[in-house]
């Protein structure tokens, strides 16, 4: 992570803690997490992180004090799953049960790194409300859109769009007007499980930006998704709602279940401590494999992105403002995690 933190010795809320159902995780192999400082026990402080070094003075043990969640050796495989893909592209859907988290900033801008990393990328937007385009202020270029697609009202061609970049194409929701929404109500799985199927076979990995919530029209894309990747808002509501986004991953059949790629902190505010107990109790209480080192801050470039209606890297093209290169870190990690084919490199020398 980006932030070293300890936490204090008051225990962790609970809003956290709930018991995870057991979810399926991408088939790459992590080196083992290293051990990890026992829980506060009567008081005394320990760290939040796993670190390599002995506390200061010996803590007797508490049997009442639940053991932290191991963090799992490998990455589990996921099932076949209803629809897949014929080739090795990968379906991965941003999901959070909590609205304004930042899903849509997420996918558009790491769907944009892991492009300019030498994978092609397709961005589909399956959120009709706070869409892909009205973040790059391009609304009004769209000819048709997922949702259409589903509803059966036009073909993918004619909602794919291209980008600066060859390997990066976007599928928005919907066009200029909204499809037949009692259409989209019949057969839904099926039809997003054939969309995105079709587009797996079309680029190394489609990136899906998904709806508020865990259910509903969420639910239908996760159910088509190989993977998904949860976004946890550094603030207080969205980590009391968070756990929603386990119980509703264990709602879908685990033949159809997406593997958990990791969870992004987002927004995180490092002088707020609200913010930061946030980033804590993520720490102690998620899955240890879930979490991403990358951590998203909340930051000023964000809204002057938006106003120019660019991704961050796109803002000035000689100088990005810093934040951008963080969704390089991120896709970098996803990547790895993925196991997608490794990018040859192309150094540059750089005396004449």
């Amino acid at each position: 992570m980006n932030e070293q933190v300890t936490q204090s010795g008051v225990a962790p809320p609970s809003h956290l803690s709930a018991p995870m159902p057991p979810l399926r995780t991408p088939d790459v192999e992590v080196a083992p997490a290293p051990e990890a400082i026992p829980a506060p026990v009567n008081g005394a402080p320990a760290a939040s992180r796993p670190v390599n070094v002995a506390p200061a003075s010996p803590v007797p043990p508490a049997p009442s004090v639940p053991p932290r969640k191991a963090a799992p050796a490998t990455f589990g495989s996921r099932p076949p799953a209803f629809a897949a893909p014929a080739g090795d592209g990968k379906i991965v859907a941003f999901a959070s049960p909590k609205g304004g988290s930042g899903k849509s900033t997420l996918s558009l801008n790491t769907a944009l790194s892991l492009a300019r990393r030498g994978h092609s990328v397709i961005l589909v937007d399956g959120d009709v409300n706070g869409d892909v385009l009205s973040a790059i202020d391009a609304r009004g270029r769209a000819r048709a859109g997922a949702l259409d697609v589903v509803s059966g009202s036009a073909r993918i061609e004619d909602a794919l769009m291209d980008t600066v970049l060859t390997r990066f194409k976007l599928m928005p929701a919907v066009g200029p007007k909204l499809p037949d929404l009692d259409a989209l109500s019949v057969d839904a799985n099926g039809r997003w499980s054939a969309l995105l199927g079709d587009l797996a076979n079309r680029a190394d990995v489609v990136v899906v930006d998904t709806p508020a919530g865990m259910f509903g029209v969420t639910r239908a894309i996760l159910r088509a998704s190989t993977h998904v990747i949860g976004v946890l808002q550094a603030e207080v509501l969205a980590a009391r709602s968070f756990v929603r986004f386990s119980e509703g991953l264990a709602t879908i059949p685990e033949e159809q279940r997406p593997a958990v790629v990791g969870v992004v902190l987002n927004m995180l505010q490092t002088r707020h401590h609200a913010s930061l107990g946030v980033f804590q109790d993520a720490l102690a209480d998620l899955p240890s494999a879930w979490l991403f080192d990358t951590t998203i801050p909340r930051h000023p470039a964000f809204l002057d992105a938006t106003q120019e209606g660019v991704p961050l890297r796109q803002l000035d093209e000689s100088a990005p403002p810093p934040v951008a290169f963080l969704f390089d870190n991120l896709a970098g990690e996803i990547a790895e995690r993925l196991a997608l084919r490794r990018v040859e490199a192309k150094p540059q020398r750089l005396l004449l």
